[in-house]
Order: structure tokens, then C-alpha cells, then sequence
């Protein structure tokens, strides 16, 4: 156990620096630190490629609404349809009935 205190002592124990490391602290220190390179934002933005991805965006944006404009068309010919159906049937069932009502009434008729 002395052995292990005694080298733990000996590794703790304060030491002169060697002469070369206060020169190379300081002339670290002194230089300027190196540029960090740009962001992908500042890379995706910077001169001509802004005008290329503004375009992108907009042939984006333009697609996209005709693309909506046209499944809205489709929807209201899908549901004016549906109403031109309904519409068909309940005339139908009408004119049926109308029919029916007629013959009731000529059959009353005749039998006066």
C-alpha cells in the first residue's frame, strides 16, 4: 500500500514545465484562429445559386398549383355529376308518379 501512495505522490507532485512549451502557447495564442467554411446555408444561398434555387422554388410553387387547381376541378365535376344523377332519378320517380296519378285521375273520369 506504501508503494501505491508513494507513486501516486510521485505523479501528482509539481514539475517545471519544459522551456518550449511557453513559446508554443504563446505563438498558438497568437495566431489568428483559421476561417470556418461556410454553412450549407451560406454555400446554398450565396451568388448565383440563390437565382437558381428562387427558380426551383417557384417552378415548385407553380406546379403544385396546377396541380391542386386541377384535382379541385376534377372534385366539382365529380359532385356535379353526383347532383346530375340525383336530379335524373328524382325527375324519374316523379314523372312516374305524376303517370300514376294521371291514370287515377282518367279512371275516376270514365267511371262518371
Amino acid at each position: 500500500m506504501d508503494d501505491l501512495e508513494q507513486q501516486l505522490k510521485n505523479a501528482l507532485s509539481r514539475r517545471e514545465p519544459p522551456p518550449w512549451l511557453e513559446a508554443k502557447v504563446l505563438a498558438a495564442a497568437s495566431r489568428e484562429p483559421a476561417p470556418l467554411p461556410p454553412s450549407w446555408w451560406a454555400r446554398l444561398i450565396s451568388g448565383m445559386r440563390l437565382r437558381w434555387v428562387s427558380a426551383v422554388v417557384a417552378a415548385c410553387l407553380m406546379i403544385t398549383g396546377v396541380a391542386w387547381q386541377q384535382e379541385r376541378a376534377a372534385q366539382e365535376r365529380a359532385a356535379g355529376a353526383s347532383a346530375k344523377a340525383k336530379l335524373e332519378l328524382a325527375l324519374r320517380v316523379t314523372s312516374v308518379k305524376l303517370r300514376q296519378i294521371k291514370q287515377l285521375v282518367e279512371a275516376v273520369n270514365q267511371d262518371n
